[in-house]
């Protein structure tokens, strides 16, 4: 037992402890809020699109909802703790700002913004050609897809990741399914899908037109209006050449088809077209290359042509001296007559088919003055471009020109031509004879005769070109197979004069080999040769 002198002491050596006082409550922490979505994508007013309702989760009393930009309006369901989003007329991002009675907040990103384009759930299109190449119907396909997918101004539409059917003869169709994508970048949402393209490949003969409507004047835009309009009719298949060269100022080059009666009426169109571009000499090789490898295949397209509104073929983007040529051959599979016409327009919006209310009245009017070169007209095909030549082993070379006369006019008092042949597809029928005991080499050449030159041909369906010549030299178009000894052969070849060359042009066949390569293009012999410094002495 301890002492009670013990205990006193210990009660002198241990100060007091004070009893504790209790604790004041501590605040609630404010809770962390959750959206739900967390962020919101919306479409401007007018669209019909349904409103975004945001759930905030974790609440404490009611909610404060704010937008930092007018992109939105907001409406607070305090009750259900829902915030309701609808897009206004501006578009653009923001940041809705949400909190509570205790404090809590978030932040969510909201867009106001248009869809960069609709997308076809399904395409029609009709073909005509045997065989189709495949490259060919790719693009058909696309252009198909472009007229059909509304797209915002300045985007474009994807269309990849699709196999095409492995042939496609005349009568037969085939469903391809092509992914649609449309990238929005920071202005709309992307878009993206399927659309479903019927592919029928019409069975339809070759033609050839007897009639060329020949588009050259003027042959510089300074204005917009009608650079050349012609009338088609059921029965006489047309072809049409165009070539103009833009001056100053932005034009849209339109070529578009109208329907005259109102029967329902369809046009083959076989299409050949190249430009915009600024090298006019490679517009107008493009154009030929292509039609020379269309044309004999009968590869076009068929087109059903509204009844109450133009049909645009092209519209064909010019800045300043860019040039853009065309060769299209037209003929009226059913229904009445059509008029095609070339027309200038100021710029139209880029990415979609503009409105017809924004080129029908350019339609209508008068066609525009001509330059004073009369490089237009109406002209006579049949039986004009065909040449016959026969080379026989041994003796003279043989050879055909074109390009220095003029297909004979419809009208023989019209002030039109067309020198330089342009539009004329070229035949030139060659038959070779060997009777010596000896296999003979023979080339097929050409000699330009009026300047700078770019060429194509077709040598018994393969296809040849040549680079650009200018001085009088022959040049090989291609080395023949041999002709055998006592041998009889038969060949055709054909072409056509290119927009932006000059003629005429010598064609021939020899048994001396020609120049293999055409000169580069700054040497002296050259299309457009450098000049020499003078020597420095």
């Amino acid at each position: 037992m301890f002492s009670l002198a013990f205990v006193l002491s210990l009660a002198q050596a241990t100060p007091a402890q004070a009893s504790p006082s209790p604790a004041p409550s501590p605040l609630a922490s404010p809770s962390v809020l959750i959206a739900q979505p967390a962020l919101a994508n919306l479409h401007p007013a007018g669209l019909r699109q349904p409103p975004v309702v945001v759930a905030i989760s974790n609440a404490t009393g009611a909610l404060s909802a704010t937008l930092d930009a007018a992109v939105a309006t907001a409406n607070v369901d305090q009750t259900n703790h829902t915030i309701t989003l609808q897009g206004t007329q501006q578009t653009g991002r923001a940041t809705l700002h949400v909190s509570d009675a205790a404090g809590a907040a978030i932040d969510l990103p909201v867009r106001n913004a248009y869809d960069a384009g609709t997308i076809a759930s399904s395409v029609t299109l009709k073909v005509t050609g045997d065989p189709l190449d495949p490259a060919w119907l790719q693009t058909q396909i696309a252009q198909a897809l472009g007229r059909a997918t509304l797209v915002q101004p300045g985007l474009t539409a994807q269309f990849a990741g699709y196999a095409l059917p492995p042939s496609l003869p005349p009568g037969s169709v085939a469903a391809i399914a092509v992914p649609v994508q449309i990238p929005g970048g920071d202005a709309y949402y992307d878009a993206s899908g399927t659309t479903n393209v019927s592919v029928e490949n019409i069975v339809a003969s070759g033609f050839a037109p007897p009639v060329l409507f020949y588009d050259d004047d003027p042959e510089k835009v300074d204005a917009a209006g009608v650079l050349y309009r012609g009338r088609i009719a059921p029965g006489t298949p047309t072809r049409l050449y165009y070539y103009h060269e833009n001056g100053g100022d932005p034009h849209d080059l339109l070529l578009v088809l109208s329907g005259v009666s109102q029967d329902p009426t369809s046009v083959q169109v076989i299409d050949s077209t190249a430009g915009p571009n600024i090298d006019v000499l490679s517009v107008g090789h493009a154009v030929t290359k292509n039609f020379l490898l269309t044309k004999p295949q009968n590869e076009g397209t068929i087109v059903d042509l509204p009844q109450t509104e133009p049909y645009l073929v092209h519209d064909l983007k010019m800045q300043r001296l860019d040039g853009v040529a065309g060769n299209v051959d037209l003929r009226v599979m059913s229904g009445g007559a059509v008029t095609v016409t070339v027309l200038a327009v100021p710029p139209l919006p880029a990415g979609f088919t503009p409105p017809v209310s924004q080129i029908a009245p350019y339609l209508d009017q008068p066609q525009l003055p001509g330059d004073g070169h009369h490089r237009t007209g109406v002209f006579a095909l049949a039986g004009y471009g065909v040449d016959q030549l026969t080379y026989r082993a041994g003796g003279q070379d043989v050879f055909a020109r074109y390009g220095a006369t003029t297909p004979p006019s419809a009208d023989p008092n019209a002030p039109g031509h067309d020198y330089g042949d342009y539009g004329v597809l070229h035949r030139i029928d060659l038959t070779l004879d060997n009777p010596t005991a000896a296999p003979v080499s023979l080339y097929l050449y050409e000699t330009p005769q009026g300047g700078v030159l770019r060429s194509s041909f077709l040598v018994d369906g393969t296809l040849h070109e040549v680079g650009c010549t200018r001085v009088p030299n022959r040049y090989l178009i291609a080395a023949l197979p041999p002709l055998g000894p006592g041998e009889h052969r038969a060949s055709t070849v054909l072409t056509m004069t290119d927009g932006g060359s000059s003629y005429p042009v010598e064609v021939g066949v020899t048994a001396t080999p020609p120049a293999t390569t055409a000169p580069p293009i700054g040497a002296p012999d050259g299309c457009f040769p450098k000049p020499v410094a003078a020597p420095v002495f």
